[in-house]
């Protein structure tokens, strides 16, 4: 799936992207999601999604074997990145169970 194309780089180091308009895919990708280039190179993480609703940001953590080619991303502004689609089902949050209804026994006097 095309996630959009490169603008530039934040104070930490990571990626920003300008996404394509995601209403007609109808899915919108996870944080921790790998990210590939059109060769189907890893190039890092989805670290944040942020911004308006219809054309978000994405932050994108940059592999640290790769952090020395960051300026190789950088100079190739309008880059389209993916991700793959993932096949797995979604799980489960995990969401503190209720406490158990339990009757303890009261002291007698």
């Amino acid at each position: 799936m095309n996630i959009g194309k490169i603008l530039g780089k934040s104070h930490s180091k990571h990626l920003i992207i300008r996404a394509s308009s995601w209403e007609s895919i109808g899915k919108i990708p996870e944080i921790g999601e790998p990210v590939y280039t059109s060769e189907k190179k890893r190039i890092g993480n989805i670290a944040d999604i942020f911004g308006p609703v219809a054309k978000p940001f994405v932050s994108i953590k940059i592999l640290r074997s790769l952090d020395k080619q960051n300026d190789e991303f950088l100079n190739n502004r309008g880059m389209s990145l993916y991700t793959l689609p993932s096949n797995r089902k979604p799980t489960k949050k995990n969401y503190r169970s209720r406490p158990s209804k339990k009757k303890f026994p009261t002291k007698k006097k």
